[in-house]
């Protein structure tokens, strides 16, 4: 994984002006190329991992959307945050007025606090 180091700009954050490494992000894989090497590396023709994923897309949104987490074994977990402004009182509060957004976290698996996700990471600074 490639990284670079970047300045931090935002004049609100407290490390305003320090610099940080930020991830370097070679190329976006796509549907496509993951349905390829799925079916190089197992029995399943593209056309079922294709309709899999689809499915999977279709479930995965519908359960965040209603508010419940989804645990991918091997994967990790996958939930909707809500971002919203501060108020003084919760009678203060206006749902339409006050969030912002909504973003999704994912929680790599882990085992006895051991994440496999982030194993075997070689760092090496973009040029």
């Amino acid at each position: 994984m490639q990284y670079k180091i970047v300045k931090e700009t935002k004049p609100t954050l407290k490390n305003f002006g320090r610099y940080k490494a930020v991830a370097v992000h070679r190329q976006t894989i796509e549907t496509e190329q993951v349905c390829q090497e799925i079916q190089d590396n197992c029995s399943l023709k593209k056309s079922d991992v294709v309709a899999v994923l689809a499915e999977l897309s279709e479930v995965i949104r519908r359960h965040l959307q209603q508010g419940d987490k989804v645990r991918l074994k091997d994967l990790g977990m996958l939930k909707l945050e809500i971002e919203s402004e501060k108020v003084d009182s919760p009678t203060a509060f206006d749902v339409h007025k006050h969030i912002r957004n909504f973003r999704i976290h994912f929680l790599p698996e882990s085992r006895k606090g051991h994440q496999e996700l982030y194993e075997d990471i070689r760092l090496e600074r973009a040029k």
